[in-house]
């Protein structure tokens, strides 16, 4: 089953508040026939979709101008939605009690962060 056969119409919510990075992983995510929900910037958004919103995957930057984004990540996790960190502090990003949550390390490839995207998706 390729990427696209297992990703393709999963509604995916996007948190990152570095533009460039966030259009990149939008565009990444459309190509795999992807339905991006956002971009957030900010916390305050992302936690309420992340509460409310049909989901069925989420890529999460760590640091959200400063904030940490673990409260969406709670969000998802009591609502068993996978998801993704993304940080450049790689895997010291995950809270020390949270050491089944996944991070993606920054810079990354495409196809590491699609892989792992998959991984999460036949996790679940």
């Amino acid at each position: 089953m390729s990427a696209e056969t297992i990703l393709a119409g999963l509604r995916v919510l996007v948190v990152e508040d570095e533009m460039l990075v966030a259009m990149m992983i939008e565009d990444l995510l459309e190509d795999q026939r992807c339905v991006v929900v956002g971009p957030f910037s900010r916390l305050p958004g992302a936690l309420e979709v992340a509460r409310t919103a049909a989901i069925d995957l989420a890529v999460l930057d760590v640091n959200l101008a400063g904030v940490k984004v673990y409260p969406v990540a709670e969000a998802l996790a009591a609502r068993s939605i996978p998801f993704l960190l993304v940080s450049g502090y790689g895997r010291s990003a995950v809270p020390p009690d949270r050491p089944d949550w996944r991070v993606c390390a920054k810079p990354f490839k495409s196809e590491e962060l699609i892989a792992m995207l998959i991984s999460q998706v036949k996790a679940r």
